[in-house]
């Protein structure tokens, strides 16, 4: 009987660490530190000056009429929209930084990308050039007119003037 008290004890505490080590995990690893976004003052872009760094893509909708399905001539497609990426998003490679041009004694600031817009100055004289030509072709449109007025005056003179002499037989 004492044998077979110490062999269920035995028994018993195999059993029982093979239970608890039938429960025992290994711990997870441990998660990496939440990173949250958070916006830092002067580092956001707005809208004008994305353009500067960057171009988005292009996209264009084209208006489909109803067709026949070419594959199944038992298909009818439905007038709708087909939507077309015309051009992807790019990196804008054009400098925009400004360069100092020197102009003799005085440095004046260049930026490539403004140096489109014309002043108002400049639209002034281009107006004004434009009307100064616009009222020498008017004087010249006017003298070739009379010029052929009075042309077409002599040529009336002249087959006025002009002796009809038929042979009467």
């Amino acid at each position: 009987m004492k044998y077979h008290k110490t062999t269920s004890l035995i028994i018993i505490a195999a059993l029982t660490c093979v239970l608890f080590a039938g429960c025992h995990t290994r711990p997870a690893p441990p998660a990496p530190p939440a990173t949250v976004a958070v916006p830092v003052s002067g580092t956001e872009l707005d809208q004008s000056n994305l353009v500067k760094v960057r171009f988005g893509e292009t996209l264009k909708a084209y208006p489909v009429a109803r067709y026949i399905d070419p594959a199944d001539k038992n298909l009818l497609h439905e007038s709708h929209l087909v939507y077309r990426k015309e051009a992807s998003a790019a990196w804008n490679l054009e400098s925009h930084s400004p360069t100092v041009v020197p102009l003799g004694p005085v440095m004046a600031l260049s930026d490539p990308a403004e140096r489109t817009r014309i002043n108002q100055a400049e639209i002034e004289q281009k107006i004004s050039s434009q009307e100064r030509l616009m009222s020498a072709l008017i004087e010249q449109n006017e003298t070739l007119t009379a010029e052929i007025t009075r042309l077409n005056k002599e040529l009336s003179k002249l087959r006025e003037s002009k002796p009809t002499t038929e042979k009467q037989p």
